[in-house]
């Protein structure tokens, strides 16, 4: 962006100002298209992430995105979201999360009635035997791939 002003004549400063207010339209309206692409990228991997995942238990959670101005949020609901994306059951490793997040889940197998503790697993439902499940990572794994992708998209954007 190229600002002209002469000092001495009113017209140029008045349209400086609207050169700048335009600009300032302009990068708020990119700021807003950079949250919702890279909150994009997080809903479409997180929701693989979750629908790919092995549960044996019915697989309820949704991923949307909510978005008000220049914030947007990855939001997972479901009974089993934490089941999914934790894993349960000590036969499985622990989420990975932990070093790269500072979030540290409840301890594995600790979930619901803590029957994940077990190590020959649990009866649920009609008669359903598990050993749990691996954790899926899906929110993680959107959000690490938002990381990623930061750089390209504010290119995109931002050109």
């Amino acid at each position: 962006m190229n600002i002209v002003i002469d000092p001495f004549d009113k017209g140029s400063i008045t349209n400086a100002l609207k050169q700048l207010e335009q600009y300032e339209k302009d990068l708020q309206r990119k700021e807003q298209e950079f949250v919702k692409r890279l909150a994009e990228i997080g809903v479409e991997v997180a929701r693989i992430g979750f629908s790919l995942a092995d549960y044996d238990g019915e697989n309820d959670v949704t991923v949307t995105m909510n978005q008000q101005g220049t914030q947007a949020t990855v939001v997972a609901s479901g009974k089993t979201v934490g089941f999914i994306e934790f894993g349960t059951g000590v036969r499985y490793p622990e989420w990975s999360g932990i070093d790269e997040t500072g979030y540290t889940p409840p301890a594995h197998g600790t979930y619901g009635k803590g029957q994940g503790k077990n190590p020959k697993g649990w009866w649920y439902g009609h008669h359903q035997h598990t050993y749990g499940n691996m954790p899926a990572e899906a929110m993680l794994t959107a959000r690490n791939e938002i990381i990623e992708k930061i750089t390209s998209v504010a290119r995109e954007v931002f050109k």
